[in-house]
């Protein structure tokens, strides 16, 4: 993914400082990801995600005063990022997904879990960035194509003579071997 493609922008946010080492380590081997930081609490993941717009974020489930659900409720919906999430406890699987997570990671996970969890990611992204780039130059061929202008009169040369006449007195045009005979209102 990296041959020219920008990098997957990543937050971590645990509030256990190992997990956090953990993932900074893991996601450290792989040259697609920079990570843009790491945060020990809800709040804090809330600032950052406002402030460095990360593409991907893991996202502890249960911290203190604002867990990882009403982390993504406090983000505008345009600005949520997409969200791996790590935690120890399994009833939160269902709800993890009904909130579109890409994958959830149930501690303690091995590094080929992870590294499915960050292949999904990835996927998912590329998949996003290209349909995102496909609607902008859609939309971008229908605003040129919307602005495509059209002539608003033509200029005539007959007798001896030049005048422009208003594209839209024009009746019909005639072709009357190499000449042209144009029929107007008047």
């Amino acid at each position: 993914m990296n041959a020219g493609k920008p990098t997957i922008r990543t937050l971590i946010v645990d509030d256990e400082p190992l997990a956090r080492r953990r993932l900074h380590r893991l996601l450290a081997r792989d040259n697609d990801v920079q990570i843009v930081g790491d945060c020990a609490n809800g709040r804090e993941a809330i600032e950052a995600i406002s402030k460095h717009k990360p593409d991907l974020v893991f996202l502890d489930v249960q911290m203190p005063e604002i867990d990882g659900f009403a982390v993504l409720d406090k983000i505008e919906s345009d600005a949520i990022p997409y969200v791996v999430f790590v935690t120890a406890y399994d009833q939160y699987a269902l709800k993890a997904f009904e909130v579109s997570a890409v994958d959830y990671l149930l501690k303690p996970f091995d590094r080929k879990r992870f590294g499915k969890a960050l292949q999904r990611a990835k996927s998912r992204l590329l998949s996003d960035r290209d349909t995102r780039l496909s609607e902008r130059t859609l939309s971008l061929l229908q605003e040129l194509k919307a602005r495509a202008s059209h002539l608003d009169r033509l200029l005539i040369k007959s007798g001896g003579r030049v005048f422009f006449l208003k594209a839209d007195e024009v009746d019909w045009i005639e072709a009357e071997g190499k000449y042209v005979q144009l029929h107007v209102g008047r």
